[in-house]
């Protein structure tokens, strides 16, 4: 079987070459692939603060200075399976419904060849319909989030799907399996005490970002592999979820968040759990300095695939 390769960097350097993810080929066949790397540039569904829409092109760009060796977790995951960057799905910015129904399509395809996604977003909207079509090929999944924010409002200035309120849509959906939704980093101020209790009342299990830096990594560890289980799992990584001064490029920051190493071993933790897909979200370039945004998320999008 034939392994898709990125540039050799003895050979190429980094610079050259188009800016696909880790240089990887282009590849849109899906029988030729087991996971496909996709962006899906979108932000209109945010409230505030755009340019996320811009993060999976500048992320590919930035990923040129990843190596192919993660000596963590002791894997080349290019050697163990087909990778590729399948470019990004088709969306209409001037169109919420619209797009969510093209990225729906677009992992429809990707189901139906038994390719995982990881998606690198755009805001974080995008994976509800990413959610809705990983649902009808595995059942409702459980999730793994970190974000500073809970996602779970009903509506935006009078709009059902936005970025706000990505969970409860895809409960609506029967997409989740509400008691096996765990969110890490949760923090910051709120438009209200009422923010929380959708989650409350749905079981999910949160960690607020002291609560889980307060925390030994093996406990935490040990409760993600109790309440996921064997059940299907999808993984999430809302950019603010660390802190502002770790991510600044993002449209919703907030103060106190985690670190890149309480990143790194939340994703690590995640080994042995049944990925069926990933993403990377609210990376906004323009709001970024010097691009260690997009530098950081495309380490951490590198460290999915490795868990996968």
């Amino acid at each position: 079987m034939k392994y898709p390769e990125p540039l050799d960097v003895t050979v190429y350097p980094r610079q050259y070459g188009i800016a696909t993810f880790m240089r990887l080929p282009h590849i849109t066949h899906l029988k030729e692939l087991d996971v496909a790397i996709l962006g899906i540039p979108f932000d209109t569904s945010l409230g505030y603060r755009v340019g996320t829409r811009m993060g999976p092109r500048e992320i590919r760009a930035c990923s040129a200075s990843v190596r192919l060796y993660n000596s963590a977790l002791k894997v080349n995951p290019f050697k163990k399976h087909r990778i590729a960057d399948y470019g990004d799905l088709l969306v209409d910015p001037y169109s919420i419904e619209k797009t969510y129904e093209l990225i729906e399509s677009g992992i429809d395809k990707l189901m139906e060849n038994n390719v995982i996604p990881v998606s690198v977003g755009g805001d974080h909207g995008i994976t509800y319909p990413i959610l809705k079509s990983i649902a009808k090929k595995h059942g409702p999944v459980a999730l793994v989030v970190i974000d500073a924010h809970p996602d779970t409002h009903d509506t935006q200035f009078g709009h059902k799907l936005t970025h706000a309120g990505p969970w409860r849509r895809a409960i609506e959906q029967k997409a989740l399996i509400p008691h096996k939704v765990i969110e890490i980093g949760i923090r910051g101020t709120l438009f209200s005490e009422e923010d929380l209790a959708y989650g409350e009342k749905q079981g999910f299990r949160v960690w607020t970002a002291e609560e889980f830096m307060s925390e030994n990594i093996e406990k935490v560890k040990a409760e993600i592999h109790q309440i996921v289980g064997d059940t299907k799992c999808y993984f999430s990584l809302d950019i603010d979820g660390l802190d502002l001064s770790t991510a600044p490029g993002t449209g919703a920051p907030e103060i106190g968040g985690l670190s890149n190493l309480h990143a790194l071993q939340v994703i690590r933790s995640l080994v042995g759990l049944n990925l069926v897909g990933a993403d990377i979200v609210e990376v906004s370039p323009p709001l970024d300095t010097g691009n260690v945004t997009s530098l950081l998320a495309s380490h951490l999008l590198y460290e999915m695939i490795c868990v996968i």
